[in-house]
Protein backbone atom coordinates (compact mmCIF):
# COMPACT_ATOMS: atom_id res chain seq x y z
CA UNK A 1 0.00 0.00 0.00
CA UNK A 2 1.08 3.56 -0.68
CA UNK A 3 1.03 5.39 2.64
CA UNK A 4 0.86 8.76 0.88
CA UNK A 5 -2.46 7.80 -0.74
CA UNK A 6 -3.83 6.28 2.45
CA UNK A 7 -3.18 9.42 4.44
CA UNK A 8 -5.58 11.32 2.19
CA UNK A 9 -8.49 8.96 2.90
CA UNK A 10 -11.18 9.84 5.45
CA UNK A 11 -11.65 7.57 8.52
CA UNK A 12 -14.85 6.11 7.05
CA UNK A 13 -12.93 4.80 4.03
CA UNK A 14 -10.10 3.47 6.20
CA UNK A 15 -12.76 1.68 8.26
CA UNK A 16 -14.12 -0.04 5.14
CA UNK A 17 -10.64 -1.08 3.99
CA UNK A 18 -9.66 -2.41 7.41
CA UNK A 19 -12.93 -4.33 7.60
CA UNK A 20 -12.06 -6.04 4.31
CA UNK A 21 -8.59 -6.85 5.63
CA UNK A 22 -10.13 -8.39 8.75
CA UNK A 23 -12.08 -10.83 6.57
CA UNK A 24 -8.80 -12.39 5.40
CA UNK A 25 -7.66 -13.14 8.96
CA UNK A 26 -6.85 -11.65 12.32
CA UNK A 27 -3.11 -11.67 11.55
CA UNK A 28 -3.58 -9.47 8.48
CA UNK A 29 -5.72 -7.16 10.58
CA UNK A 30 -2.89 -6.79 13.11
CA UNK A 31 -0.26 -6.30 10.41
CA UNK A 32 -2.32 -3.56 8.74
CA UNK A 33 -2.60 -1.70 12.03
CA UNK A 34 1.14 -1.90 12.54
CA UNK A 35 1.93 -0.83 8.97
CA UNK A 36 -0.20 2.31 8.89
CA UNK A 37 -1.07 4.62 11.83
CA UNK A 38 -4.43 5.49 10.28
CA UNK A 39 -5.50 1.85 10.37
CA UNK A 40 -4.27 1.57 13.94
CA UNK A 41 -6.38 4.53 14.99
CA UNK A 42 -9.48 3.14 13.29
CA UNK A 43 -8.81 -0.35 14.68
CA UNK A 44 -8.59 0.95 18.24
CA UNK A 45 -11.94 2.72 18.09
CA UNK A 46 -14.88 1.00 19.80
CA UNK A 47 -17.05 1.65 16.73
CA UNK A 48 -14.92 -0.75 14.69
CA UNK A 49 -15.64 -3.60 17.12
CA UNK A 50 -19.32 -2.74 17.37
CA UNK A 51 -19.71 -2.90 13.58
CA UNK A 52 -17.26 -5.67 12.60
CA UNK A 53 -18.61 -8.34 10.23
CA UNK A 54 -18.33 -11.57 12.20
CA UNK A 55 -20.73 -13.79 10.25
CA UNK A 56 -18.13 -14.30 7.51
CA UNK A 57 -15.11 -13.81 9.76
CA UNK A 58 -12.17 -16.04 8.82
CA UNK A 59 -11.36 -17.45 12.28
CA UNK A 60 -8.19 -19.45 11.73
CA UNK A 61 -7.56 -22.05 14.44
CA UNK A 62 -3.86 -21.20 14.73
CA UNK A 63 -4.77 -17.67 15.84
CA UNK A 64 -7.17 -18.82 18.55
CA UNK A 65 -6.05 -16.47 21.35
CA UNK A 66 -6.15 -13.33 19.21
CA UNK A 67 -9.49 -14.34 17.72
CA UNK A 68 -10.95 -15.07 21.15
CA UNK A 69 -9.90 -11.64 22.42
CA UNK A 70 -11.32 -9.95 19.31
CA UNK A 71 -14.69 -11.75 19.53
CA UNK A 72 -15.06 -11.13 23.25
CA UNK A 73 -14.41 -7.41 22.76
CA UNK A 74 -16.98 -7.27 19.94
CA UNK A 75 -19.55 -8.96 22.16
CA UNK A 76 -18.88 -6.72 25.16
CA UNK A 77 -19.29 -3.63 22.99
CA UNK A 78 -22.67 -4.82 21.70
CA UNK A 79 -21.83 -5.97 18.17
CA UNK A 80 -25.16 -7.43 16.87
CA UNK A 81 -23.44 -10.24 14.94
CA UNK A 82 -21.41 -11.20 18.02
CA UNK A 83 -24.63 -11.33 20.06
CA UNK A 84 -26.24 -13.50 17.36
CA UNK A 85 -23.31 -15.91 17.11
CA UNK A 86 -23.12 -16.31 20.87
CA UNK A 87 -26.88 -16.90 20.96
CA UNK A 88 -26.54 -19.63 18.32
CA UNK A 89 -23.70 -21.21 20.31
CA UNK A 90 -25.70 -21.19 23.53
CA UNK A 91 -28.81 -22.57 21.82
CA UNK A 92 -27.30 -25.34 19.71
CA UNK A 93 -24.06 -26.21 21.51
CA UNK A 94 -24.90 -25.61 25.16
CA UNK A 95 -28.67 -26.24 24.90
CA UNK A 96 -29.35 -23.03 26.83
CA UNK A 97 -32.55 -22.53 24.89
CA UNK A 98 -34.00 -19.47 26.60
CA UNK A 99 -30.67 -17.66 26.80
CA UNK A 100 -29.85 -18.49 23.18
CA UNK A 101 -33.22 -17.39 21.83
CA UNK A 102 -33.05 -14.15 23.83
CA UNK A 103 -29.69 -13.26 22.30
CA UNK A 104 -30.81 -14.14 18.78
CA UNK A 105 -33.88 -11.95 19.26
CA UNK A 106 -31.79 -9.11 20.72
CA UNK A 107 -29.39 -9.27 17.77
CA UNK A 108 -32.37 -9.12 15.42
CA UNK A 109 -33.67 -6.00 17.17
CA UNK A 110 -30.23 -4.40 16.78
CA UNK A 111 -30.26 -4.90 13.02
CA UNK A 112 -28.43 -8.17 12.31
CA UNK A 113 -30.16 -9.37 9.13
CA UNK A 114 -29.30 -13.05 9.63
CA UNK A 115 -30.56 -12.88 13.22
CA UNK A 116 -33.81 -11.33 12.00
CA UNK A 117 -34.29 -14.23 9.61
CA UNK A 118 -33.39 -16.91 12.17
CA UNK A 119 -35.56 -15.35 14.88
CA UNK A 120 -38.59 -15.17 12.58
CA UNK A 121 -38.06 -18.67 11.19
CA UNK A 122 -37.75 -20.13 14.69
CA UNK A 123 -41.07 -18.48 15.57
CA UNK A 124 -42.51 -20.01 12.41
CA UNK A 125 -41.20 -23.50 13.18
CA UNK A 126 -42.48 -23.43 16.76
CA UNK A 127 -45.97 -22.48 15.53
CA UNK A 128 -46.46 -25.98 14.06
CA UNK A 129 -49.79 -27.56 14.97
CA UNK A 130 -50.86 -31.16 15.44
CA UNK A 131 -51.34 -31.60 11.69
CA UNK A 132 -47.77 -30.54 10.92
CA UNK A 133 -48.82 -27.12 9.57
CA UNK A 134 -47.01 -23.91 10.55
CA UNK A 135 -48.87 -20.63 11.05
CA UNK A 136 -46.79 -17.59 12.12
CA UNK A 137 -45.71 -16.50 8.64
CA UNK A 138 -42.88 -13.93 8.72
CA UNK A 139 -43.18 -10.67 6.78
CA UNK A 140 -40.48 -11.77 4.32
CA UNK A 141 -40.79 -11.98 0.58
CA UNK A 142 -40.15 -15.38 -0.99
CA UNK A 143 -37.10 -13.88 -2.68
CA UNK A 144 -35.65 -12.80 0.67
CA UNK A 145 -36.11 -16.32 2.04
CA UNK A 146 -34.31 -17.66 -1.03
CA UNK A 147 -31.46 -15.18 -0.45
CA UNK A 148 -31.11 -16.17 3.22
CA UNK A 149 -31.13 -19.87 2.39
CA UNK A 150 -28.29 -19.24 -0.06
CA UNK A 151 -26.32 -17.87 2.93
CA UNK A 152 -27.12 -20.49 5.57
CA UNK A 153 -26.54 -23.40 3.20
CA UNK A 154 -23.38 -21.92 1.67
CA UNK A 155 -19.86 -22.97 2.59
CA UNK A 156 -18.75 -19.56 3.87
CA UNK A 157 -20.35 -19.76 7.29
CA UNK A 158 -19.42 -23.37 7.95
CA UNK A 159 -21.16 -26.68 8.40
CA UNK A 160 -20.68 -28.16 11.85
CA UNK A 161 -21.87 -31.68 12.61
CA UNK A 162 -19.95 -32.49 15.80
CA UNK A 163 -22.59 -31.70 18.41
CA UNK A 164 -26.05 -32.85 19.45
CA UNK A 165 -29.00 -30.70 18.49
CA UNK A 166 -31.38 -29.74 21.33
CA UNK A 167 -34.09 -32.42 21.67
CA UNK A 168 -36.78 -29.71 21.72
CA UNK A 169 -35.62 -28.40 18.37
CA UNK A 170 -35.45 -31.90 16.89
CA UNK A 171 -39.00 -32.56 18.08
CA UNK A 172 -40.31 -29.43 16.36
CA UNK A 173 -38.47 -30.26 13.12
CA UNK A 174 -39.91 -33.78 13.07
CA UNK A 175 -43.46 -32.49 13.54
CA UNK A 176 -43.38 -30.20 10.49
CA UNK A 177 -44.88 -31.87 7.42
CA UNK A 178 -42.80 -31.12 4.29
CA UNK A 179 -45.25 -33.03 2.09
CA UNK A 180 -48.13 -30.58 2.38
CA UNK A 181 -47.80 -29.52 -1.31
CA UNK A 182 -48.58 -33.07 -2.46
CA UNK A 183 -52.24 -32.66 -1.53
CA UNK A 184 -52.63 -28.92 -2.18
CA UNK A 185 -54.40 -27.19 -5.06
CA UNK A 186 -51.19 -25.38 -6.02
CA UNK A 187 -49.56 -28.66 -7.05
CA UNK A 188 -52.42 -29.43 -9.43
CA UNK A 189 -52.29 -26.28 -11.54
CA UNK A 190 -52.57 -26.97 -15.25
CA UNK A 191 -50.34 -25.82 -16.74
CA UNK A 192 -47.97 -25.79 -13.75
CA UNK A 193 -46.29 -22.54 -12.72
CA UNK A 194 -42.52 -22.31 -12.15
CA UNK A 195 -40.13 -19.78 -10.62
CA UNK A 196 -36.36 -19.45 -10.99
CA UNK A 197 -34.32 -19.59 -7.79
CA UNK A 198 -31.27 -17.39 -7.18
CA UNK A 199 -29.02 -20.36 -7.89
CA UNK A 200 -30.62 -20.74 -11.32
CA UNK A 201 -32.70 -23.80 -10.54
CA UNK A 202 -36.30 -24.00 -11.79
CA UNK A 203 -38.78 -24.64 -8.97
CA UNK A 204 -42.48 -25.31 -8.93
CA UNK A 205 -44.48 -22.37 -7.59
CA UNK A 206 -46.13 -22.91 -4.17
CA UNK A 207 -48.96 -21.12 -2.41
CA UNK A 208 -48.12 -19.40 0.89
CA UNK A 209 -49.17 -22.32 3.07
CA UNK A 210 -47.02 -24.80 1.15
CA UNK A 211 -44.12 -22.37 0.76
CA UNK A 212 -43.84 -21.63 4.48
CA UNK A 213 -44.28 -25.23 5.55
CA UNK A 214 -41.46 -26.32 3.25
CA UNK A 215 -39.31 -23.34 4.27
CA UNK A 216 -39.76 -24.11 7.98
CA UNK A 217 -38.84 -27.76 7.46
CA UNK A 218 -35.74 -26.90 5.39
CA UNK A 219 -34.73 -24.25 7.92
CA UNK A 220 -34.83 -26.72 10.83
CA UNK A 221 -32.53 -29.13 9.03
CA UNK A 222 -30.05 -26.47 7.89
CA UNK A 223 -29.70 -23.73 10.49
CA UNK A 224 -28.01 -25.81 13.21
CA UNK A 225 -25.12 -26.45 10.81
CA UNK A 226 -24.21 -22.75 10.93
CA UNK A 227 -23.71 -22.64 14.72
CA UNK A 228 -20.07 -22.23 15.75
CA UNK A 229 -18.08 -22.33 18.96
CA UNK A 230 -17.97 -18.99 20.75
CA UNK A 231 -15.63 -17.89 23.54
CA UNK A 232 -17.27 -17.33 26.91
CA UNK A 233 -15.61 -14.61 28.97
CA UNK A 234 -13.96 -15.47 32.27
Amino acid sequence: MDNVNLTSLPPSMLHKILSKVLMTGIRDFGCARIAFPGFNEVGRDDHFYRSADLIFFNDWANEVNAIRAFKVKCYRLGNPEAIYLRGMYEYFFLHLLDEGREKIHRAAERGCVLAQFVDAMMNLAFSVDGRGIVHNYPAFTHQHVDEMFQIITGWKIGHNWDYEKPPTFISVAERIDPNVPHSCWCSNLDPPMFIVSLDGSRLRWKCDRCFWNCAAWEFCYAIHLTARAWPIED
